[in-house]
């Protein structure tokens, strides 16, 4: 099996990395795309420098109906975000929106809200998912001792899990990897 190696790029230059063929001359075709800094939120920042409020848009969680304006509190060792659904223009089960910024817990220690916690792996980053009788949280890994959640409560699990999910994906490219 040929070694190879991709050169290098600067934390701010977008592109794709070239391959190296390796001492037999082969090299396997592969497309890599580079974000820089500037593309990518999560970039360069520490989980102790994001505020959880800054991670969804107005849009974001206006998408599964009104909310009121965001509340952020530290509730024990979290920073927290939440969106409660404003209730006085549309009645129905729209369920209250997180950010939870975890930085003394990574995936492994979730909770199990009461129907087990299911933990995934993918693209390097590790996920928990911890649905509840009235709500789901999923965790983003940062680190093994840290992580940010996303929840929905007040919900059907398997609603609530899905509003998590679609949440997951704006916030996961904002959250730092480390």
């Amino acid at each position: 099996m040929a070694a190879v190696a991709v050169t290098a790029c600067s934390n701010s230059e977008s592109g794709t990395p070239e391959v190296d063929a390796g001492p037999n001359g082969s090299a396997r075709s592969s497309t890599m795309t580079v974000p820089s800094a500037d593309d990518e939120p999560g970039a360069g920042i520490s989980l102790s420098e994001l505020d959880p409020c800054s991670l969804l848009s107005q849009a974001d969680v206006t998408q599964f109906g009104p909310v009121k304006e965001p509340q952020q509190k530290q509730i024990g060792t979290a920073d927290t975000c939440s969106w409660e659904p404003d209730r006085s223009e549309i009645s129905g089960e729209r369920g209250t929106l997180g950010v939870n910024i975890r930085d003394n817990a990574g995936v492994q220690n979730m909770n199990d809200k009461g129907m087990g916690v299911e933990h995934t792996t993918e693209n390097g980053r590790d996920y928990g998912r911890s649905p509840s009788p009235n709500g789901c949280t999923i965790a983003i890994g940062v680190t093994d001792t840290s992580r940010v959640d996303v929840l929905v409560s007040g919900a059907d699990p398997n609603k609530a899990c899905k509003m998590a999910n679609t949440l997951v994906e704006v916030v996961e490219p904002k959250v730092p990897q480390g």
